[in-house]
């Protein structure tokens, strides 16, 4: 008789990030040595779950086991996605997602190409450039550059054509 118990198991994210940290050494020295700190925190950290329930849940939001053979499978068995008959894919309407702007649903491709640039299929996801930082006061004006693009600062001075 096998002693096979099929929870706890472990789940892990197709997009996991461990964290960053960065070791500053010399004028920040702690009392203990070098200071070590985090600089991005670890993003969609693997899991346990114990039972199925609790498996669907992190199933749900994109969470696979560690050692899951085929996916499509498990996505049929726990998550219930059978395929549907007669289904045809359609690539359109669909949304479009801007970093600025709001987003829109487009009916066809000739919609599509008129937003122009920066819209993709995804939403936008914030990085480091996003950060907002303290204008600077070059000479006698600001240097713009600084400036947090979805500030109305920056779409004034862009209107104005000083950026």
């Amino acid at each position: 008789m096998s002693d096979y118990k099929e929870y706890p198991k472990k789940m892990i994210h197709p997009d996991h990030q461990d964290a960053v940290w960065k070791t500053y050494s010399g004028e920040k020295k702690s009392i203990f040595g070098d200071e070590t700190v985090m600089i991005s925190p670890e993003k969609f950290a693997p899991v346990t779950v114990m039972d199925l329930d609790n498996e669907k849940y992190y199933a749900s939001r994109g969470y696979r086991p560690a050692n899951n053979p085929n996916p499509r499978e498990y996505e049929e068995a726990i998550l219930e996605s059978a395929p549907v008959d007669g289904y045809v894919f359609q690539e359109y309407p669909k949304f479009k997602y801007h970093a600025f702007n709001v987003p829109v649903i487009v009916k066809n491709k000739d919609e599509e190409l008129a937003l122009g640039e920066g819209w993709k299929d995804s939403p936008v996801i914030a990085t480091e450039e996003d950060e907002v930082h303290e204008v600077e006061l070059v000479g006698n004006h600001i240097d713009y550059s600084k400036l947090d693009k979805r500030s109305r600062e920056y779409k004034e001075a862009k209107q104005k054509g000083l950026v």
